[in-house]
């Protein structure tokens, strides 16, 4: 089966942060790019404006990750628009700061459903499309830090459906491994985007010092690795956790 020629990648949350640089440099890379949001309407327009800018098509969607019939509903227009999907990269989510004691059953709930149940019911909706790219298709999930060694005390939801997403990179890796799908993870540590804009600045200071590297990380020092776990100089690699926390986690 030939490969087509134009890339395709579906990039979920790419109105700001890691999403957003994601998707430009996937443009850069000659990537058409669909991308979703889940409120930002804005951003996600400015977002693909970037991407046009770089001479691609890019296609914005509002996307609820705990509805399923949305994310059916999403799969099924790429298909009839596009065809195919070179890349899907996993990485809108939500991280409320609540204190353990104080999480309700609902916060708990959309945590995980927007977290792991999303990315979960992506994967598989977008499966045939992968499969229709030709060989080398690629699902990059972003993950996280707390997901390998725990989150805050104001996070333990969040850190639970990070665990969620490695287990599921690794499933999806060995089942898609046979179809020549390659599934992928990063796990970011604390980078200064939209997700650690609650705390203060105190807070924020004392993160930065926490990390060897001595300053906190930056969307594209992400999106960089995502694009080349999406790329075919990653060929070999499926099942991985590639960390990016300026060496918070040494393994």
């Amino acid at each position: 089966m030939n490969r087509p020629e134009n890339r395709t990648a579906l990039v979920t949350g790419g109105s700001a942060g890691i999403g957003a640089e994601t998707c430009r440099l996937l443009a850069e890379r000659g990537h058409d790019v669909w991308l979703t949001y889940a409120s930002d309407a804005g951003g996600a327009e400015r977002t693909a404006d970037a991407c046009r800018e770089r001479g691609v098509r890019a296609v914005v969607s509002p996307l609820d990750q705990r509805d399923t019939h949305a994310i059916e509903r999403l799969t099924d227009r790429i298909a009839a628009e596009w065809g195919h999907l070179d890349v899907l990269v996993n990485n809108a989510g939500t991280c409320p700061y609540t204190d353990w004691d104080a999480i309700t059953g609902d916060e708990w709930d959309t945590v995980m459903e927007t977290n792991a149940r999303g990315a979960f019911f992506l994967m598989r909706h977008a499966v045939p499309l992968l499969g229709a790219a030709g060989g080398g298709a690629s699902i990059v999930n972003v993950a996280s830090l707390a997901g390998q060694i725990g989150g805050l005390s104001t996070s333990a939801h969040y850190a639970a459906s990070k665990a969620a997403v490695l287990a599921l990179t690794r499933s999806f890796a060995r089942r898609l491994a046979p179809e020549g799908i390659r599934v992928n993870a990063v796990a970011p540590g604390p980078i200064g985007t939209g997700l650690i804009a609650p705390l203060d600045a105190s807070a924020r200071d004392a993160l930065a010092a926490s990390v060897p590297l001595g300053r906190l990380g930056r969307a594209h020092d992400v999106a960089h690795t995502i694009v080349l776990l999406a790329s075919a100089d990653a060929a070999f690699t499926t099942g991985a956790t590639y960390d990016v926390n300026g060496g918070l986690r040494m393994d």
